[in-house]
């Protein structure tokens, strides 16, 4: 083996991990919408749980960005860890289909279709169509899909370039001592930790094994305890992605690793016995991509198998191997799923429902005040102020970094109306307190409002509660007839509160003199008039 093969081995590892990288990349980006709902709607049942797992996994190329993906669900409470483990569990499993997608390289005969079904014979095809549709067509989606299928044709290359430059490899004695000491379970195993942990990718970790295959230049005895190394340092990424997270995500990093680290406690025993007593009569023939795809799949198929009823274990032992006396506060919104636009503004959207939400309660505990007033209600009145000042900064913030990655038209304008959303909803929470803070003037100075005043406020605290209703839901639904609904309450909102407010004026005229509560009485309806200004705003944007 010369120089140059090694060269053009780091060449065809560097071209098989960016097509890896850019086709997952480019599936998740064509797939995000679809895997927002998905994996945000979890349901109790656990074995649903884990085909979301591995489907999504399938779907996107990799359990480590699956993974990633639940731990960030976890740390801000959008998942919690009893539903997260089935999930991550079927990422596990799904996460071989690489693998089997993979060895379609090792595909051989002499017949057109075999020949059609080699890689060498369709991955030109392949690629051309995907510069074609990338490079030449201007719909999002098809932009997509061409990526998909450049990065598809750049792992076969780089598989392709990979295995023809490992075909000395067996005449070279170092490397065939390698590989016979790589049948040393334990050896083996822990050669596979440091693959993957390297790799980052247990996928990338497994189709390097498959190149070697292809090569010709490994057999079984030293496939299986690297197997079984890999699948544990993929958890790696994970633990790393772990740091600085709450109690829960530390646990779900936790539970991922005991999952692969017994699955493996569990089969190697199992394995050397076997061994020892020569009932693995194939362990010294050569292993192929497909088989190899097999046997990681069997691996991981065996551990679902026992993992997955004994998902109350592992929440169990991990609550016991985690114990913080204090709870670390998670961020507002996890940076993490920056990565995943559409996940990241599927968080974003969750946070400024909790906002709304708490928006609502707090405008009701206001009107509440002019019954009787409470100072530690209209604390919380002040308490929703500030917490809609800091989801505001943060959701801002992190919006501001999401619009500098590569977004679809759907993206960014959700991006858009999601910022629009947080400045409203922040301004409403302002002008809710500015209600409760003349109503608390108003005790302070022994003033209140006369029957037939406080009439008409309530009687517009009512028209305004049902627009913040109707706006709650439209948030969540987009529906376009209650946005439009919205825009024509508002309307009739502001037409009374001018009429109020003239009313008032022409009565303060007529007996010449200055009402105590005259300037109370303006600022509130002044503030009803802005609230649902906003209000209108928001519903105008969906209908738009």
């Amino acid at each position: 083996m010369s120089i140059f093969d090694v060269l053009t081995l780091l060449g065809g590892i560097a071209l098989f991990l960016f097509g890896m990288t850019y086709m997952g990349d480019s599936l998740k980006k064509l797939a995000g919408n679809q895997m927002k709902v998905i994996l945000t709607k979890v349901t109790s049942n656990p074995f649903t749980g884990f085909l979301l797992g591995m489907g999504v996994t399938m779907i996107i190329q990799s359990s480590t960005a699956t993974n990633v993906m639940v731990l960030s669900f976890v740390n801000i409470g959008m998942l919690t860890l009893k539903n997260a483990i089935p999930l991550v569990i079927g990422a596990n499993l799904g996460t071989t289909i690489t693998a089997w997608i993979i060895s379609l390289s090792s595909i051989d005969g002499v017949s057109l279709v075999f020949q059609l079904l080699k890689p060498s014979s369709f991955t030109p095809v392949v690629i051309f169509i995907g510069v074609i549709l990338y490079r030449f067509t201007h719909k999002a989606k098809k932009q997509d899909v061409g990526a998909i299928l450049i990065g598809f044709a750049l792992l076969m290359y780089g598989m392709t370039t990979m295995s023809g430059s490992m075909t000395g490899l067996s005449e070279v004695p170092q490397f065939t001592s390698i590989i016979k000491a790589m049948s040393n379970p334990f050896l083996g195993m822990i050669t596979g930790i440091v693959l993957a942990a390297v790799m980052q990718s247990s996928s990338a970790s497994v189709g390097i094994l498959q190149a070697l295959a292809l090569a010709g230049d490994i057999n079984f005895e030293a496939v299986i305890p690297l197997v079984l190394g890999i699948n544990i340092g993929q958890v790696v990424p994970v633990l790393i992605a772990s740091s600085g997270t709450s109690r829960d995500a530390k646990r779900m990093a936790n539970v991922n690793l005991m999952l692969n680290v017994l699955g493996a406690v569990v089969v190697l025993p199992v394995y050397i016995i076997l061994r020892s007593i020569g009932a693995l009569p194939f362990l010294s023939d050569l292993a192929a991509p497909v088989t190899i795809a097999i046997t990681h799949s069997g691996y991981k198929l065996i551990s679902t198998i026992w993992q997955l009823p004994a998902r109350k274990f592992f929440e169990n032992m991990s609550a016991a191997f985690i114990r913080e006396k204090k709870e670390v506060k998670a961020s507002l919104l996890d940076s993490r799923l920056l990565a995943t636009p559409s996940l990241a503004l599927a968080q974003c959207r969750q946070k400024l429902g909790e906002l709304i939400k708490a928006s609502n309660d707090s405008f009701a505990t206001a009107i509440s005040l002019l019954d009787d007033w409470n100072d530690d209600k209209a604390s919380s009145v002040h308490d929703t102020e500030s917490m809609a000042d800091l989801y505001q900064d943060e959701i801002d913030e992190y919006l501001a970094k999401l619009s500098s990655r590569s977004l679809t038209e759907k993206e960014s304008s959700e991006l858009s109306h999601l910022m629009h959303v947080a400045s409203d909803s922040e301004n409403i929470t302002d002008h809710i307190y500015h209600i409760t803070v003349s109503l608390g003037r108003m005790t302070e100075n022994g003033k209140e409002f006369p029957a037939e005043a406080l009439a008409d406020i309530k009687s517009l605290a009512g028209m305004l509660s049902e627009l913040l209703e109707l706006s709650e839901e439209c948030f969540y639904t987009d529906d376009k007839t209650t946005a439009l609904n919205i825009v024509k309450k508002e309307r009739n909102l502001i037409f009374e509160c001018e009429r109020f407010r003239d009313a008032q004026i022409d009565k303060v005229t007529a007996v010449s003199t200055s009402a105590h509560f005259g300037s109370y009485y303006t600022d509130i309806i002044l503030d009803f008039e802005r609230i649902a200004d906003h209000l209108s705003k928001g519903a105008r944007t969906v209908v738009i």
